[in-house]
């Protein structure tokens, strides 16, 4: 037979089998209907016969068609395609498949061949296949090879749904394929291949971009943790009404009712199936912020049929039927989308009633844990908090021992996150890591090296040479972030570390991060002046981990100028070695090293201008209080990268709101300013003697330097004394009871020059002074 130029078949006569893929092997995934009920590996019987299944056995392809697209094949191996033929040869060759789609999507060797065809095909050409195949797609989407055509097909779908036009040719060719997927839903789902399908279609008729599919196909449980332990309390898919343009609502929500309603006799045995679980995770997660489509669904998967009675019903009776099936991995990952997602109400009012009086046993299950972190993360205000603390706090020894290290630290950073329940849990974890007979100075180094230690023992040694506790120091980064009189025994025991250990835990992925946030933390700056200390001589070699030239750069800016001048000197005496690595090249020109080497003296004037600026500017806008140690003006006001200005933004908001809403009596700042406590006051107690929300203002009394580790002794100047008219800034101390008040076209004016600062690489004193000159005009009218 001659080869088409077009991909067109002409006569074959000869028996040469062609080369490429699949030389040598024989051609076989055809199917025909199996009239005597052969078992098929491929398919789960539905347990109700309303839905009958394709039964179907493999058969060999024609040998003649099977050549033809070995031919084809080889065409796109050898690229002897041209790029404006492609389309005209995959529209001929799918043609060929009429009649056939069945057995030529389900073979072994033809399947990689039709996947190249449909990802090059024109629309039309693609629509045309799919209609001929409709029928069977929930057959072939179950595949072990059809799966893949499949897939491919429906992301070669989701790339026309820009175009109006096309879209509603998807729109009809989606319709019918979910409700031929619908009507066999228990099967496809329970499928590991059709989920894998089943999971792409839903993410296609939500509109999911083709670059995130894996984020809603499965769960990465390290993403998860950080996202948990990071303090963020945003449900994951909050924006995806918002964000996905391109889908299609509407058809999701049909689908998704037409999927449980067919499938609702099988319900308790998707929970617990792995593959249908992932699927109904991906519903979930899709679902988010659509309160009432997610309080139907919730409902049926905890049994109730009725729309709208998730958050009506009293769950107590299905404490212990939800207790026994945490024991199951897939039910309980499924939980915890559940939790994750559920509306506001439902979460109160069904899972902490349903999961009350038993999270400690939930807990110290291998599955039943990771539900009650989820629960933990999700909880929106103190008494919630208060009542997992009730529950959990007396057995936090008893959680670590059994190695549920993750509740832990689920609960450390919720107290931080809600404000409450921070000194009992400080005290609880230092209990429970600590024996009678042990100094305190032991606390850090344990929890450094949790698991170690927790295996060890008694006989206990600081180990060299071994990775530090991921958990472990999560857990201290969010102990770090606590007011001060809640960790002074944390603080006291990182500072009885040697210098060989302090050296050690900088070089550590997870200790780098343990010492910035100690850095940050509202420890004295005498006190992590001696951690300096014990790094100094060393910023060379912390700066060749990736890590640690992270914590270089935190160092470098937290210190004074001469602290500042000898890092740079350590880097340049290594800045051969430091060229060579590709974090430390930015090290080396965020910290003007070749300035420094070529141009001291300008190196030295640049830094000064830097310190007065930033002096000026804390001065001006009252930002001593509110601005973490360690952050520079210029990463205060330089440009960020888009996830950056998200986060910084939203702390922003906070302080903002937390600022426009409380003031602080000036009879009070006076009361606290140079004292220290006799002992740390309880949660409860602190918090009716502090403005709410304002966790930057929890050390406000206490004296507090532009940069830490300052050369000279700092004189106290007194800010903001001038009468004012309706306008002062929080914590000023001028007046008592002055509302923040601003007019709003100076608002516009003075948000507008700040935004052309914030484009600048480096703000001048004197664009600070221009800046506030009509501030201070206004003050003297």
């Amino acid at each position: 037979m001659e080869r088409s130029k077009h991909g067109k078949r002409n006569g074959r006569q000869d028996g040469n089998t062609g080369r490429g893929r699949g030389k040598g092997r024989p051609s076989g995934s055809s199917r025909e209907m199996n009239p005597r009920g052969m078992k098929n590996d491929n398919a789960l019987q539905p347990t109700n016969a309303s839905t009958s299944v394709m039964n179907v056995i493999r058969r060999k392809v024609e040998p003649e068609t099977a050549k033809y697209f070995l031919e084809i094949s080889n065409l796109f191996d050898n690229k002897e395609i041209d790029l404006e033929d492609r389309s005209t040869i995959c529209a001929n060759a799918l043609e060929e498949t009429k009649g056939k789609e069945l057995e030529l999507v389900t073979d072994g060797v033809i399947s990689h061949t039709l996947q190249i065809l449909v990802q090059g095909c024109e629309l039309e050409q693609l629509c045309m296949f799919l209609r001929s195949c409709i029928q069977s797609f929930h057959v072939i989407a179950m595949d072990k090879f059809g799966s893949h055509v499949a897939e491919a097909a429906l992301k070669t779908l989701a790339t026309h749904l820009e175009d109006d036009t096309s879209r509603v040719i998807v729109e009809e060719i989606l319709n019918k394929i979910c409700k031929v997927i619908a009507a066999d839903a228990t099967n496809v789902m329970c499928s590991c291949y059709g989920s894998h399908v089943l999971r792409t279609l839903l993410c296609l008729c939500k509109g999911v971009p083709l670059d995130s599919l894996q984020d809603f196909h499965t769960t990465k449980r390290s993403a998860v943790l950080a996202e948990r332990l990071s303090g963020g309390s945003s449900r994951p898919g909050d924006q995806n009404l918002t964000s996905f343009e391109h889908g299609f609502p509407d058809m999701f929500r049909t689908f998704v009712r037409q999927m449980l309603q067919n499938a609702k006799n099988d319900i308790s045995t998707l929970l617990t199936e792995k593959n249908s679980s992932l699927v109904l995770q991906t519903v979930l997660k899709l679902s988010a912020g659509d309160d009432d489509e997610l309080n139907h669904i919730i409902s049926i998967l905890l049994g109730y049929d009725e729309d709208d009675t998730a958050q009506k019903k009293d769950y107590s009776e299905q404490k212990n039927k939800i207790v026994a099936l945490l024991e199951d991995t897939a039910y309980s990952h499924l939980l915890e989308v559940i939790i994750d997602v559920a509306p506001k109400e439902l979460r109160s009012n069904m899972l902490i009633g349903t999961l009350k009086g038993a999270l400690f046993a939930i807990s110290s299950h291998h599955c039943g844990n990771y539900v009650v972190q989820a629960l933990i993360s999700s909880a929106k205000t103190a008494d919630q908090m208060k009542q997992i603390w009730e529950e959990l706090g007396p057995n936090i020894k008893e959680l670590l021992e059994l190695g549920k290290s993750g509740v832990v630290a689920s609960i450390l950073a919720a107290c931080q996150r809600l404000e409450t329940n921070r000194l009992e849990i400080s005290e609880a974890l230092s209990a429970a890591i600590t024996s009678d007979s042990e100094s305190s100075d032991s606390i850090v180094a344990h929890i450094l090296f949790l698991e170690n230690f927790l295996r060890e023992k008694s006989y206990w040694k600081w180990p060299l040479g071994v990775k530090m506790s991921v958990l472990g120091c999560l857990m201290l980064q969010s102990i770090f972030q606590y007011p001060h009189q809640y960790i002074r025994q944390y603080v006291a025991s990182l500072l009885a570390l040697d210098n060989d250990q302090i050296l050690q835990i900088a070089k550590d992925p997870g200790g780098s991060r343990v010492l910035e946030a100690f850095l940050c933390s509202s420890a004295t700056t005498k006190r992590k002046f001696k951690v300096f200390a014990k790094l100094q001589g060393h910023y060379g070699e912390i700066a060749m981990n990736p890590s640690g030239s992270f914590l270089v750069e935190k160092c470098f800016t937290a210190s004074n100028f001469s602290h500042k001048e000898a890092i740079v000197s350590e880097l340049l005496a290594m800045q051969n070695e430091l060229s060579r690595t590709r974090h430390a090249i930015h090290l080396l020109k965020k910290l003007d090293v070749d300035r420094y080497s070529r141009r001291p003296d300008q190196w030295r004037a640049a830094q000064t201008s830097k310190e007065t600026t930033q002096r000026e500017f804390q001065a001006e806008f009252g930002l001593n209080n509110s601005k973490p140690i360690g952050q520079s003006i210029e990463e205060l006001l330089s440009p960020q990268s888009p996830a950056k200005k998200r986060k910084q933004k939203e702390k922003t908001d906070k302080t903002t709101t937390a600022d426009a809403s409380t003031t602080k009596p000036e009879s009070f700042q006076k009361s606290t300013k140079g004292e220290k406590p006799a002992k740390a006051m309880s949660e409860g107690e602190s918090s009716s003697k502090k403005p709410a929300n304002m966790p930057f203002l929890n050390d406000s009394g206490k004296r507090k330097s532009p940069g830490f580790l300052s050369d000279k002794p700092i004189h106290k100047k007194q800010k903001h004394e001038r009468p004012s008219e309706g306008r002062r800034f929080v914590g000023d101390g001028s007046s008592v009871g002055t509302p923040f008040v601003r007019n709003n076209v100076k608002q516009k004016q003075s948000i507008a020059e700040l935004a052309a600062l914030a484009g600048k690489d480096k703000l001048t004193a004197g664009e600070v002074r221009k800046l506030l000159k009509p501030e201070i005009s206004a003050k003297g009218a």
